[in-house]
């Protein structure tokens, strides 16, 4: 194919954004689409080349992966190689363990299938994943294996009608990607047969004869095409967010286009813009900039303790200066001076590359994944960052039974007969919420006495209200509790619990409104304390010498929260417990239990040590204020 320089300006275009998504630039809340304009680029690039050198009868599957390895592998290699050699040597085992994870997925060209089943409520958070951006990268990869497939079958078989082989691929994908952001988010979000639309719009531009007939077409179309290309780009930076399905009907904006942008062709007006040579050189360095950015990102996040505009501007120039560095020791001088190696060799040696930095891998996060930058104190803190699987967990919050994980893709039914079975012996109190609600069930329940039974009712995937503006087995767990199943049964008392945000405030006083008709005896817990990362990874850096690590890491917005949630409270005439002020008395926050173990196992989820504390205290409000 002939190279076009706009091609490489529309790179540039996808990647700053995702690097100010990922920084978090305010204003930017859609930069995460710039992914998918790299979709619609591969796939018109690499469908191109397949595609014309199949009508020739020129296509070679070796020279084809040889000019991928030669592109893809030797700057992947040395990240992956930077990120855990820097891993090793400051993480935690556990994290530098999950980290060899990902690197041994990402060398399998499986990272998205990795971070897919790492998704879930009690995951770790994704801002601390080194390697998370891979996923992107899985999915091309997959495409580049799968593709040459396919479309050389068409063009054996079908040879007049592989634009409508393209176009039925790119419906039936579609499709899956509408249904599948309803069903399965998670899975429509990071596999390949859901995202294969978005390569294959490209690849349509490549196969069909668009290109030449725009050639007949007027330039002042062209211009408007390009144009029209753009404003849907910057529509979709601009107003998708992730709070909205995606990609689904929402990629459509980036990927629609980038496809009006390519199809305009070099001469049009926005097009001879990302042709001018400062767009054109980010573009060329756009691969190395994304490989580099993201580990970058999380790592400074972690370990450096300065101004948040001073670390961005650091990350962002390491992130240029790598990625030109890469460029010019790395990606030139493989993928230009090794071109002509033998095709055969340059797949052997990406191989045993591959095996090699997997076996490390393995053998260093798995084998001998030494400790010796932490002491014995602190890897036994680090321990409760793994409570979730831990005996004390399932029997603290009931996950799967009594707490279920409202995404549709989550294993477990909330089991209606064991968790709200009422006693005709004992007074019945009901707990509502969602997983910051099942936090403190067992405690409660252990503090509130043998003559009390509290029942559970809590989901992690939305807020205990009675109105709710998404879909999922949590609104369903929510909509029985509220409209069916309180209405039907006489409870002595409900308790309502959750990770309150201030827009939460609103709905949950409409709640209460409603349910004081039914039942006027109800008591609403705070949101706690939360940390910018898991608590006892923070304590086991700070036992090893990070000094005030911990409550540099405090959100402290959680204080505004409670006392707009008090004084809501107080005007709906409903009792309120401050969990914040009992777990920060006078702005002093603690981290321990009163038996010294971490009162949270991750960014504020308690662990049962924490919760007895926090229920000891909050039963003895509850008794004085008449609440049981």
């Amino acid at each position: 194919m002939k190279y076009r320089a706009d091609i490489d300006g529309l790179r540039a275009l996808a990647v700053l954004p995702v690097i100010a998504y990922h920084l978090g630039v305010t204003g930017i809340p859609g930069g995460f689409t710039g992914v998918d304009i790299f979709f619609v680029i591969s796939g018109y690039l690499i469908c191109g080349i397949i595609y014309q050198s199949a009508m020739k009868g020129e296509f070679s599957y070796l020279e084809f992966y040889k000019r991928r390895c030669l592109r893809i592998l030797p700057p992947l290699f040395v990240v992956l190689i930077a990120t855990l050699l820097f891993g090793y040597h400051n993480l935690l085992p556990a994290q530098f363990t999950e980290l060899g994870n990902s690197a041994i997925a990402t060398t399998l060209f499986s990272s998205n299938i990795f971070f897919w089943q790492q998704t879930g409520y009690f995951a770790g958070p994704a801002e601390l994943k080194p390697l998370l951006h891979t996923w992107s990268l899985a999915v091309e990869e997959q495409f580049y294996i799968l593709f040459p497939i396919v479309l050389l079958f068409a063009v054996r078989w079908f040879r007049h009608r592989v634009t409508q082989v393209m176009l039925a691929i790119i419906a039936v994908s579609f499709l899956l990607s509408v249904v599948g952001v309803l069903k399965k988010p998670d899975f429509t979000f990071y596999m390949l047969p859901t995202r294969a639309w978005e390569l294959a719009i490209g690849g349509l531009i490549a196969v069909s004869t668009l290109e030449t007939r725009m050639a007949a077409v007027r330039q002042e179309i062209r211009h408007l095409m390009s144009l029209a290309g753009l404003a849907l780009i910057l529509f979709g930076f601009f107003w998708l967010s992730t709070s909205k399905p995606f990609p689904s009907w929402n990629a459509l904006w980036p990927c629609l286009g980038s496809f009006l942008l390519i199809l305009a062709g070099r001469e049009a007006i926005v097009n001879r813009i990302l042709a001018l040579k400062p767009v054109v050189y980010i573009g060329m360095i756009s691969y190395c900039l994304y490989l580099w950015h993201w580990p970058l990102i999380v790592y400074s996040k972690m370990f450096l303790n300065m101004d948040e505009g001073m670390r961005d501007l650091l990350v962002l120039t390491l992130t240029f200066g790598l990625a030109i560095a890469s460029r010019y020791l790395i990606e030139i001088p493989f993928r230009y001076k090794l071109s002509n190696l033998n095709p055969v060799a340059v797949s052997a040696f990406s191989v045993i590359g591959l095996v090699l930095i997997a076996s490390a891998t393995l053998y260093k996060s798995h084998i001998s994944n030494e400790s010796g930058n932490f002491s014995d104190q602190a890897l036994a803190v680090a321990k409760f960052s793994q409570y979730h699987g831990s005996e004390e967990y399932f029997y603290q919050y009931r996950l799967g039974k009594c707490l279920i994980d409202g995404n549709n893709e989550a294993k477990g039914h909330f089991d209606r007969d064991f968790c709200l079975k009422t006693s005709s012996t004992e007074k019945n109190y009901l707990l509502v919420g969602d997983s910051h609600g099942a936090h403190l069930w067992r405690a409660l329940s252990l503090a509130a006495g043998e003559n009390v039974n509290l029942m559970q009712a809590t989901s992690a995937g939305c807020k205990p209200v009675s109105h709710q503006s998404i879909d999922n087995k949590c609104t369903e767990l929510m909509e029985y509790i509220y409209q069916q199943w309180i209405p039907k049964h006489k409870v002595d008392g409900i308790i309502i619990s959750a990770r309150w945000l201030p827009e939460d405030i609103a709905p949950l006083k409409d709640t209460l409104k409603a349910l004081k008709k039914i039942n006027n005896n109800i008591t609403v817990m705070g949101p706690t304390i939360e940390y910018a990362e898991a608590l006892p990874d923070l304590l086991a850096y700070q036992e090893s010498g990070r000094k005030d690590l911990v409550s540099r890491s405090i959100n402290h917005n959680i204080k505004g929260t409670d006392l707009r949630m008090r004084q809501a409270m107080a005007e709906e005439k409903v009792g309120y417990i401050s969990v914040y002020n009992i777990m920060c008395p006078n702005d002093v926050c603690h981290a321990l239990a009163s038996n010294g173990q971490p009162s949270a196992f991750d960014y504020g989820h308690f662990t049962l040590s924490g919760a007895n504390d926090v229920a000891r205290q909050a039963m003895a409000q509850m008794h004085k204020n008449k609440f049981m």
